[in-house]
């Protein structure tokens, strides 16, 4: 046991690594803002736009900047990019250097405090983030746009959030009426900041891409199964207490799935009915154990597989025949593409206590096969199996509520609504 001499002297030692790093981090933090308040003497760059994501170059935020490119603005208008990984990009660039015409990148790590960025947000006309509000602690120029993209709406609740920034956004982009109450609430602000354009990762639900046909092809060669299913479960943990959900505490961290013996009897069934199952599952999840052994057609789709073949989440959901969620986004975005849906449920009145859902009879308007167990899941699928499309006009019925366009053409809205012409 060490002396309480030896205690104190490891101590002393720590606390001295800890103050360099500690004035280390005031020092970069001063000179951030000292450069950001110099640089708002500089006239606005009427031709720059600072873009961030959540998960560098993807979401909303990178199917807009997919869509300036592609259309052609990059020519007049000149993109920064906020990451993590600044490496990592300029390494994209280096590949294709074709592709990411005017487009430079610079750090968004908090500890980083890149001055680069200070004299890019200082100077911008606009400002488009999809998750990192990278303004809320800087005071912006007046004639400064702020957009927030939004990451969703599904059907959480808005437990343990709300906004205190200094800088907020000037207009938020929705799908459609109700999807402008939720996410509002999400934010703690009101429904008249949102603007119902869609999202622009949508514009890849109905968008094909020759591209990402022949990717998709070549990887999983879906036409070998009778049907291909997505599973994309919410993630129920998370590292806000006041949103995290961890009450299921099994082996698999899912809904209706307790053991590696549950996945096995699903994997069995996927067999005997030459089903593909592909399971989305949140990055964390995905390292669980039981998710490092092989179940016949269950296939575990990882973030580094997408990013490694240069798809998007989005480009990549549209190649499933049904989807199976319960309160995740992606199961109100999925409606658009009109095919069978099923929602686990076995965990709907913990959800509700622990998180909260929204609306609060959210389970009316998941229009789709409500299952509580592995039965009534196979069950489901087995409908789908048949060709029977139950819930259509349900889903017909609630598209409206969620998304005011159905069309490919969120991108060029919000740059509509943002005078970027």
């Amino acid at each position: 046991m060490k002396s309480l001499v030896a205690n104190k002297r490891d101590g002393l030692v720590k606390f001295a690594l800890r103050v360099p790093r500690a004035v280390g981090k005031r020092f970069r933090k001063a000179k951030f803002i000292l450069k950001y308040k110099s640089a708002q003497r500089m006239p606005l760059n009427d031709s720059l736009i600072v873009i961030e994501s959540e998960g560098d170059l993807s979401d909303n935020a990178f199917a807009l900047y997919d869509y300036l490119r592609d259309k052609g603005y990059l020519d007049r208008y000149q993109v920064v990019w906020a990451v993590d990984d600044v490496h990592r990009a300029k390494q994209l660039v280096s590949e294709a250097p074709g592709q990411w015409t005017n487009t430079f990148f610079v750090s968004k790590a908090l500890d980083a405090y890149d001055q680069n960025l200070a004299l890019a947000l200082a100077t911008c006309k606009w400002f488009i983030y999809d998750h990192s509000n990278l303004m809320a602690n800087l005071t912006k120029r007046p004639n400064q746009s702020v957009v927030f993209l939004s990451h969703g709406c599904g059907y959480k609740g808005p437990k343990g959030l709300g906004s205190h920034d200094i800088t907020s956004y000037d207009l938020m982009t929705v799908t459609g009426p109700l999807a402008a109450i939720c996410v509002s609430n999400w934010q703690n602000r009101s429904p008249e900041f949102a603007v119902c354009t869609g999202y622009p990762r949508n514009d890849y639900l109905l968008r094909p891409d020759p591209r990402v046909d022949s990717v998709i092809a070549d990887w999983l060669d879906c036409s070998k199964f009778r049907k291909t299913i997505l599973w994309m479960p919410t993630f129920r943990q998370s590292d806000n207490a006041g949103i995290s959900e961890d009450y299921i505490r099994n082996e698999t961290g899912l809904p209706l799935f307790n053991s590696r013996i549950d996945l096995s009897r699903l994997s069995d069934y996927l067999v005997r009915n030459n089903v593909l199952l592909l399971f989305k599952l949140h990055h964390l999840q995905s390292e669980l154990p039981v998710f490092n052994e092989k179940f016949k057609n269950i296939m575990i789709i990882r973030d580094e597989q997408l990013r490694d073949r240069g798809i998007q989440l989005y480009q990549f959901v549209r190649y499933s025949d049904a989807l199976i969620s319960d309160y995740s986004s992606v199961s109100v975005d999925f409606m658009l593409l009109d095919r069978p849906m099923i929602y686990t449920l076995d965990d709907y009145d913990e959800y509700s206590r622990s998180r909260g859902l929204f609306p609060p009879n959210a389970i009316d308007y998941m229009p789709g096969y409500h299952v509580y167990s592995i039965d009534q899941l196979e069950n489901a699928i087995d409908g789908i199996l048949a060709g029977e499309d139950i819930y259509r006009s349900d889903r017909e019925a609630i598209i409206p509520e969620y998304h005011t366009y159905r069309d490919a053409n969120s991108s060029k809205r919000v740059l509509d609504v943002c005078g970027i012409r």
